[in-house]
């Protein structure tokens, strides 16, 4: 089968983001997803989001997947991911962080997979665009599992307006989703700055493309990753131990 995608949700919208909180939380209508990746994103050289849980579960935060600028306007984009045991339906996803000033956002996404199948970000094949420079696609690799997987990319960049579609011709100042390779997933405008979120439009093996275009050299935090298929854990249920003689079974 193949990674694919089942929906997206933000934490905020407007113009707004979360400020002062311990927590901020938002509702994602999710179907019976195999995966849950979460952005997280601050206005800020901080990494103020110390944990996300989905419908209670922790996630946890991708190893190689937080980029950050430190000079000129700082900023940072996290990873975190829960590829087992996921809760179906309607779930509230939930971000703690440090009650501080900084502004932040956060993204959800949750993916589907075979049934027999768990999720896992190719953590090898993560991409990162920091600091203050151009913005082009980039092709973050699942290391060719066998079955097709499905690359997100989270931008938080000091480029002023953002555009989910790419014109002919472009324009100074404005972020485009590349969409010959990207489908626009959330996105907020926060008047100095953006942040997006992209998925690939179509899954696939190898190193892909995905993300944006610009014409501009600013500053930027950027991820990029591809969630693959893997084995899924054993069971430990009672009923699956007495199935393989793990727990005797008497009448």
């Amino acid at each position: 089968m193949a990674v694919g995608f089942d929906a997206s949700s933000e934490s905020h919208t407007g113009t707004t983001g979360s400020t002062s909180q311990a927590s901020f939380s938002w509702s994602h209508s999710g179907g019976t997803p195999k995966g849950v990746l979460v952005f997280t994103f601050v206005n800020a050289d901080a990494d103020d989001a110390t944990g996300v849980t989905y419908g209670g579960v922790s996630l946890t935060a991708v190893s190689g997947g937080r980029a950050v600028d430190t000079t000129g306007e700082p900023r940072e984009c996290k990873a975190w991911f829960l590829g087992s045991s996921i809760p179906t339906g309607t779930q509230t996803v939930e971000v703690t962080r440090n009650n501080n000033s900084n502004e932040m956002y956060a993204a959800a996404i949750t993916v589907t997979a075979a049934s027999d199948k768990d999720t896992a970000v190719h953590e090898a094949g993560i991409l990162l665009t920091q600091a203050d420079q151009g913005i082009s696609v980039r092709n973050p690799t699942d290391g060719s599992p066998g079955t097709n997987s499905m690359r997100f990319a989270a931008i938080n960049s000091a480029i002023n307006t953002y555009s989910t579609t790419l014109p002919s011709t472009l324009t100074m100042g404005i972020l485009y989703v590349n969409t010959f390779f990207s489908t626009a997933l959330q996105h907020i405008d926060f008047g100095n700055n953006v942040i997006g979120v992209v998925r690939e439009t179509t899954a696939g093996q190898g190193a892909r493309n995905i993300g944006w275009t610009s014409m501009d050299n600013d500053d930027v935090a950027a991820v990029y990753l591809a969630v693959k298929e893997v084995t899924a854990a054993p069971s430990t249920s009672i009923k699956d131990l007495i199935g393989v003689g793990i727990i005797p079974f008497r009448r």
